[in-house]
């Protein structure tokens, strides 16, 4: 089973389908109420919230969500894969929420926290520094996973942005994609249990690994269909 996309919750596909991969890399939605934005020419731009569910959980509900979910996926994934889990600290009443507070509820091991320098930000509320950064939690299993730093990457990665995409608020960048793809020793199945317009499919293609991904919206999931076919941007 690979090279699919699934139209349906990833805690469906996993359960119901019995999924086995090698890698993930994915990107959940952050919980931030449906408020995504950007500034364009000093100008605030609100982009609105996914199509099909609202981004707007109780916290202790959607970090339950998210324990469940890595909880399925380091079940799918081989004992020696690799989990690239992409997140930010978040910002709620005057308090931040780490993204170990659920993961390390988890069954995963944190391997290591590597800092995503985008370089710029929407949020420039002046109380505070401007947040330009995001993380990535590589998580695995017990066993020494299938890493490799062959382009001596440190544990600051500068990236850039993903433009966005029709049908999606929340996209990240194909280089984003590659460049943590390309730490990995060997080829083999990528599951993406949000992958959204198909980014991470369309990069899979690119470098030759097989792909596998969820993604809840039926408008979402068609656009991700004609990326990965090559009929769209």
């Amino acid at each position: 089973m690979k090279n699919k996309i699934y139209n349906e919750d990833c805690q469906d596909t996993m359960l119901l389908r019995g999924l086995k991969f090698d890698y993930v890399f994915t990107s959940p939605p952050y919980n931030l109420g449906g408020d995504f934005h950007t500034f364009s020419k000093g100008k605030r731009v609100t982009h609105g919230d996914y199509d099909g569910f609202s981004d707007n959980l109780p916290e202790h509900e959607y970090q339950k969500q998210q324990i469940s979910v890595l909880n399925q996926l380091y079940e799918g994934l081989s004992d020696d894969g690799v989990c690239f889990y992409n997140h930010k600290i978040r910002i709620k009443k005057r308090s931040i929420i780490h993204p170990l507070e659920w993961i390390n509820k988890s069954k995963f091991n944190v391997y290591q926290i590597i800092t995503i320098d985008f370089g710029s930000t929407p949020n420039v509320d002046k109380s505070r520094f401007f947040p330009v950064s995001e993380l990535m939690f590589i998580l695995t299993k017990k066993r020494e996973p299938l890493i490799f730093n062959e382009k001596c990457f440190t544990d600051i990665v500068k990236i850039k942005k993903g433009g966005r995409k029709r049908g999606h608020p929340a996209t990240f960048s194909e280089n984003m994609v590659e460049t943590f793809l390309s730490s990995v020793k060997g080829k083999g199945i990528v599951y993406d249990p949000y992958i959204g317009t198909g980014t991470t499919a369309v990069v899979c293609k690119k470098l030759g690994f097989d792909y596998l991904g969820s993604e809840y919206s039926k408008n979402t999931f068609e656009i991700a269909q004609e990326r990965v076919n090559g009929t769209l941007f």
